[in-house]
Order: C-alpha cells, then sequence, then structure tokens
C-alpha cells in the first residue's frame, strides 16, 4: 500500500506513558528551523540529531503537518509526513504559519486530542511524531520547556498562495494565557526554555527580506510578535528557540533571556544542539 493511502494522524501513545520523551530519557535536544515540508531537509535534520548523539529533535514551525486528507492531493507530501513519524528520533514539532490548519483543527477536536490538551502534554500525530500545540509544556532533566507556535504569513494575500494561509496559523491572546496557565500549574510560572515560531518583539537584529506587505498584515504581524514579548516577560526562559525569519540570529533580550533565530531548508545555522546535561547550553551546530 502506498504511503499516501496509509496516513493517517493516530493518536496510540501519551506523552507522559511514552519512555523516549520521559523526563530522565532527553538530554541533548537538535533544535532545526523552518524545513517547508521537504524530505531531504528532514532526513538530514535526523542524521545529524543521530550523530550528534541527540535523543529529540524539536522542529520550530513551518513543517508543512498534514494527514491523509490533504495527501489525497500530494503523495510528496504523504511521503515526508510518514518520513517523520518512521525517524529512530521523536520529532517534536512546534506549529508554524505554514502547516495545514484544516488537518491539524480536525485533530484536535477528537476526543484523544483533547485528553492531552488537558493534560498539557505535546500532542502525539502518529509514529515518532508529536505536536507542540500553543500552551503545551513539559520537562527534560529537569527542566522546563515550552512551546507557543503560530505567526502571520506576510505573503497571505498573494493569489498564488493565498488557498493555503488560514486564520489559524496566527499567535492569539487566547494561546498566550493558555501558556502562562499550563506554566504556573506545572513550573510555578516559570520556564527554562520556550520554543516559538516567529521571534519576540524585543529582537532588534532580524530583517525582514520580503517588500510591499501591506500596512495591515505589517500590524497583524507585530502584533503577534508582541504577544511572544509579553510571554517571554511572563514566564521569563532562559533560552528562547525559533524560525520564521529564515536567517540566523543571537541576542539577549531583558536580564535572564537569551534568543537563539535559526535558518531555513538546511542551511548555515539552521540547527542548534541544547544540552541539558547541568547548566542549559545551546550553540549552532
Amino acid at each position: 500500500m502506498a504511503a499516501r493511502d496509509m496516513f493517517e494522524f493516530t493518536t496510540d501513545k501519551r506523552w507522559d506513558d511514552t519512555a523516549e520523551v520521559a523526563p530522565d530519557a532527553v538530554c541533548d535536544v537538535l533544535v532545526v528551523g523552518d524545513i517547508h515540508g521537504t524530505k531531504t531537509h528532514l532526513a538530514d535534520a535526523i542524521t545529524r540529531a543521530v550523530d550528534l548523539g541527540a535523543q529529540a529533535i524539536v522542529q520550530v514551525g513551518d513543517f508543512w503537518l498534514a494527514d491523509r486528507h490533504w495527501s489525497r492531493f500530494s503523495s510528496v507530501q504523504a511521503d515526508y509526513m510518514q518520513a517523520a513519524c518512521d525517524s529512530p528520533l521523536p520529532i517534536i514539532v512546534i506549529d508554524g504559519n505554514h502547516e495545514i490548519w484544516p488537518a491539524l483543527g480536525r485533530y484536535a477536536l477528537t476526543p484523544a486530542a483533547r485528553e492531552a490538551m488537558q493534560a498539557r502534554r505535546p500532542l502525539h500525530l502518529g509514529g515518532s511524531l508529536w505536536w507542540a500545540w500553543r500552551g503545551s509544556v513539559w520537562r527534560w532533566n529537569s527542566h522546563a520547556f515550552g512551546a507557543l507556535g503560530g505567526a502571520v504569513s506576510p505573503d497571505k494575500r498573494l493569489p498564488e498562495v493565498r488557498h493555503y494561509r488560514w486564520p489559524e496559523e496566527a499567535l492569539d491572546e487566547d494561546d498566550v494565557e493558555r501558556l502562562i496557565a499550563n506554566t504556573e500549574a506545572e513550573f510555578d510560572g516559570r520556564l527554562d526554555v520556550l520554543f516559538t515560531h516567529d521571534a519576540p518583539a524585543q529582537v532588534q537584529g532580524l530583517k525582514s527580506g520580503m517588500t510591499g506587505i501591506p500596512f495591515d498584515v505589517l500590524r497583524e504581524a507585530e502584533h503577534g510578535r508582541r504577544l511572544l514579548a509579553e510571554s517571554v516577560d511572563r514566564t521569563q526562559p532562559e533560552f528562547v528557540l525559533h524560525g520564521h525569519w529564515h536567517q540566523a540570529n543571537r541576542e539577549r533580550i531583558g536580564e535572564r533571556t537569551e534568543v537563539i533565530g535559526l535558518s531555513e531548508d538546511g542551511r548555515q545555522n539552521h540547527a542548534a544542539l541544547l544540552s541539558t546535561k547541568t547548566s542549559l547550553v545551546a550553540a549552532y551546530t
């Protein structure tokens, strides 16, 4: 049977019952920037993670999460998703603006998915693949992790891409409050690492390569960045790692937080190794 006929989201694992993602199972994490549904870049990331001895991969959005409904239109997409599910290491994806939101939204409404969300944990999509939905939190090696994906697509008004841009892509106030509430419930209100797709508004070193973006779209995008800034202020993570801007950037915001931006599609500084063995350490690789 072809991959496009057999792929489907399945929730047959719970985060807290899965040994591969247990708090004491993950010390080193390969954090990977935007992949945009390219199987070659996914395979390269998996190989790099294995070679570096990482126990898990975190991908910070624009992964192109899809399911079998969307895969009817793209066998390439189905093969890509199957490759992710077949990874020898767990892959945890923070949603970006380039995900198949009709698929994710449909799946999030299933009883098993709702149960996982109530537990505040990432949601299993099948095989080795997990979705760290907005507000999910977890612990690895005594450190507190959180996810807050989403971003506005600056090109969302262009006719050639408009058919796969959805309102759900944008971060909103409810997402922020969910992260804050879950962080307070699990970790007394403070995170060590926050994975995001977009960059918080405090980050100054990023430059957009796009021109002619309508003012109202720019305003929407800036609103999302301000929401991320609020999330950082309220959870005080030591590290924020993000994608979306397709460029590497590293800078400190506030007294506690260092932000690491990752490039895209296998380019230089597309990935960083995050070590939790003692104190937190992160470096491009």
